[in-house]
């Protein structure tokens, strides 16, 4: 029977609806920004210009409440497989998208409007591409690290598939974003649809996550994970 968890972890696993919440707030910018085609920005775009603070706050915050969300998760995840890799590495993802947020993004062509794009990168440019790979590095560890935990234990099959799915499908249209964009001509077809996409799948991913914590309690006791070598006691 899995006990309610206290109010401080159901607190801390509620911030798990942070990264929803992140691309809803990219996908509203992206629609009222004047001079910002979301079908062809990357959502990192929106950190420049007058209104750049609201994606900035929006990088920082998200990587706030995510660092919250991985001590819930801490909490939550009764031992076995997974429990300190997961928290661990959701808490640099965290980190990861504050560093987002600190470090803005070069201008592209064609915006800010007017906008020729960014001959020399800047180090708060540079910080901000490089950043991309341990940003999506430790997402995908994470949800793969999920995946292999659930796999282990009854019941949680479905949802080790799901994790599964999510894992190839976030850097596969990551890639398909990338592969999108010209970094010579600083131009590209799509690479936000494909951005947006990615993004989603992780919110979607995360605010699951955060759901399954809450409903399953913390301080219940682990369930028992399947080992391949286990030998089944006989009577004598």
């Amino acid at each position: 029977m899995s006990v309610r968890p206290d109010r401080t972890t159901r607190v801390l696993l509620s911030c798990g609806f942070a990264p929803l919440l992140f691309i809803v707030v990219i996908l509203v910018q992206g629609v009222l920004r004047a001079g910002y085609d979301p079908l062809h920005h990357w959502g990192s775009e929106l950190s420049l210009g007058d209104q750049g603070w609201i994606q900035i706050t929006n990088f920082i915050a998200t990587g706030a409440l995510t660092i919250a969300f991985a001590a819930g998760a801490r909490r939550a995840l009764a031992g076995g497989r997974g429990s300190a890799a997961i928290p661990v590495l959701t808490g640099i993802l965290g980190l990861c998208l504050i560093v987002q947020g600190v470090f803005v993004t070069d201008p592209y062509v064609g915006y800010p409007v007017g906008s020729q794009g960014t001959a020399e990168p800047t180090l708060h440019g540079w910080v901000h591409g490089l950043n991309m790979f341990p940003t999506f590095g430790v997402l995908t560890a994470a949800v793969l690290t999920t995946a292999y935990r659930s796999a282990r234990r009854p019941g949680e099959l479905a949802w080790a598939v799901v994790s599964v799915i999510a894992a190839i499908l976030i850097p596969t249209t990551l890639y398909f974003a990338a592969t999108a964009f010209d970094m010579d001509t600083q131009t590209g077809q799509y690479h936000g649809v494909w951005q947006r996409i990615s993004l989603g799948i992780v919110g979607v991913w995360y605010a699951l996550f955060a759901v399954r914590l809450l409903r399953q309690g913390s301080g219940a006791r682990p369930q028992v994970e399947r080992r391949s070598n286990e030998k089944v006691p006989t009577s004598s």
